[in-house]
């Protein structure tokens, strides 16, 4: 029965070393090292300086649902810690062989107990130093089935370093260290912000890239950084999501997430948000499943608005504008930084640290200030780089604007404000436009004639995997009512090959391809009257820096920049 319970709490490597940090933050601890071996399917071991155990709880410490951190049953409603219930070191206790050594703060004297499938030995004198270390060896020995299902080292280790990573965001007041195989992965010193911690984490062009959030309502506090449009990942393991400092998983928040970006990130791609959400402990529920990853709100609804609201202003904001700043050299020449090391041939770093971050970081949040503070201006088109990019003068420097991508959200905005408004009028032809499309691609195309026809296209299927197009939505040119829907058509295809539910994402993708197809080219010619008209219908735009699939729309050269670059200040 114990071992069955254990399941529920320990899957793997990772899931012990998630319960073993979340013990040692509960201890109060300053700084906590992880070490691994062979991913953590041979040992693992979490040392900790925090406020450490005395013989009674000791010996209790192991034993379920014995915990130190309720003291009364009201407790359950106002849970101010990471864990709670009692189950990590039982479980844990249950499945390996299990060493607990401790000294309580103010104490000189420590004591260890050792666990072996449950059966406790000790307490005995042991020398350590004020704090708790956990060793943990031969997880699942005595469940060969749940041990045989268990990843390649590499791979439980890739499990792991996802969890030191994710609890290193969660606190970053907290300094962690992570070895494997006796060799430094992660070197995090406490950080005195989030910034800092996420230039630990991710690199300091990551921290540049990064745009901060902030929006509060009531006693409910939303804050942390996501990442500009051009900035993405490919899948989701970038995104946290921490309540009162926990981190969580929640299927309608990333949904909030992904409804911020769409329309500014190509769909298949992701942003990197570090979101922090803060509210009174009797709000929210996390007594909802043993690994305590899962929460319920008392009113998900006002969380879910708060965090649209906070999304919504930062994507708006200047912080979204790359840069192309100035760098001036640092006086200091690092002759051995810190580095997260490669594990082993394949592995991405976990980060790297820069020889003076405090530096780095300040210099960060210097630029994203300046940013906030030029607001949008007064802006003068004062000619063309290229026949592709704009040259605008701002309130505060220089502006290079990409003509293609900016025409194309300004079409893109019309488009879904039709949409929205309840469809977009569309301009019947004299003559349809025949369009040849493999046999597999019309049959879906015939089959979503009445979405498409709300996007404006209306479709005929003439047969033999051919399509009439007999209207195209009015605000685009009749010229570009074939090249556009050829060039929407892969986009089409994809969503509804993906089955359920894919209306607004088809929606999103036929009109920014409508859009791009529609829009004027990099090498086009525009008169001094066209650009600037441009440049004023952009800016009236609610999001006028970054185009439907992510790509950045301005980038700007600041007055600063320019007198540093010419030794003028």
């Amino acid at each position: 029965m114990q071992k069955i319970a254990a399941g529920e709490v320990v899957e793997r490597p990772a899931s012990a070393v998630k319960e073993l940090l979340e013990n040692a933050l509960d201890a109060k601890s300053e700084s906590i090292a992880a070490d691994l071996e062979a991913g953590g399917t041979r040992a693992i071991g979490v040392r900790d300086d925090g406020e450490g155990m005395d013989e009674t709880d000791l010996l209790a410490c192991t034993e379920r649902h014995a915990t130190s951190k309720l003291r009364f049953e009201e407790d359950l409603d106002r849970i101010a810690t990471l864990g709670f219930r009692g189950e990590a070191l039982s479980s844990i206790a249950a499945v390996a062989r299990v060493r607990i050594a401790s000294c309580p703060r103010g104490e000189t004297e420590a004591r260890e107990v050792r666990v072996e499938a449950g059966a406790v030995s000790g307490p005995f004198p042991a020398a350590h130093a004020p704090g708790t270390t956990v060793e943990v060896r031969d997880l699942f020995f005595n469940i060969p089935a749940r041990a045989r299902f268990l990843g390649s080292p590499r791979t439980e280790f890739l499990q792991v370093s996802r969890v030191v990573h994710r609890i290193a965001l969660a606190v970053p007041g907290v300094g962690l260290t992570l070895r494997h195989d006796g060799r430094a992965v992660m070197d995090a010193p406490a950080a005195s912000t989030l910034l800092d911690r996420i230039a630990q984490v991710y690199g300091t062009e990551v921290a540049r890239g990064c745009i901060p959030i902030d929006e509060t309502a009531g006693s409910l506090r939303i804050s942390g950084f996501i990442s500009r449009p051009d900035l993405r990942r490919g899948n989701r393991r970038d995104q946290l999501f921490c309540v009162n400092g926990r981190p969580v998983s929640d299927r309608a928040l990333s949904y909030v997430l992904a409804e911020a970006y769409r329309g500014v990130v190509r769909p298949g791609s992701y942003p990197i948000a570090v979101v922090r959400i803060e509210l009174p402990l009797d709000e929210v529920d996390v007594n909802v499943h043993p690994r305590k990853e899962e929460v319920r709100f008392a009113r998900p609804r006002e969380v879910q608005d708060a965090l649209a609201r906070a999304l919504a202003h930062a994507l708006r904001s200047r912080f979204v504008v790359p840069t192309l700043g100035v760098r001036e050299p640092s006086p200091e020449t690092p002759s051995a930084p810190r580095t997260m090391g490669r594990e082993e041939p394949g592995l991405r770093p976990a980060a790297t640290l820069p020889f003076d971050l405090r530096r780095e970081t300040e210099a960060v949040r210097a630029t994203r200030e300046e940013m906030e503070v030029r607001g949008r201006g007064e802006r003068r088109a004062i000619g063309q780089l290229l026949d592709t990019y704009l040259l605008v003068q701002g309130s505060d420097g220089l502006e290079i604007i990409d003509q293609h991508i900016a025409h194309e959200r300004i079409l893109y905005e019309r488009l879904r404000a039709e949409l929205l408004a309840g469809g977009i009028a569309r301009q019947e032809f004299l003559l349809p436009v025949r369009v040849e499309v493999p046999f597999e691609a019309s049959a879906l195309l015939s089959s979503a004639q009445t979405d498409l026809a709300q996007a404006g296209l209306t479709l005929e299927d003439f047969g033999g995997g051919t399509l009439l197009l007999r209207e195209y939505p009015a605000l685009l040119a009749e010229a570009q009512a074939k090249v556009g829907f050829q060039r929407a058509i892969d986009e089409i295809v994809d969503v509804l090959g993906e089955g359920g539910s894919a209306r607004e994402s088809l929606f999103d993708r036929v009109l920014s391809s409508l859009a791009c197809a529609a829009s004027v080219k990099a090498g086009d010619r525009l008169p001094l009257v066209e650009q600037q008209g441009l440049v004023d219908r952009l800016f009236s735009l609610e999001n006028p820096y970054s185009c439907p699939h992510g790509r950045p729309i301005v980038v700007a050269l600041s007055k600063d920049d320019l007198e540093r670059r010419f030794r003028r200040a």
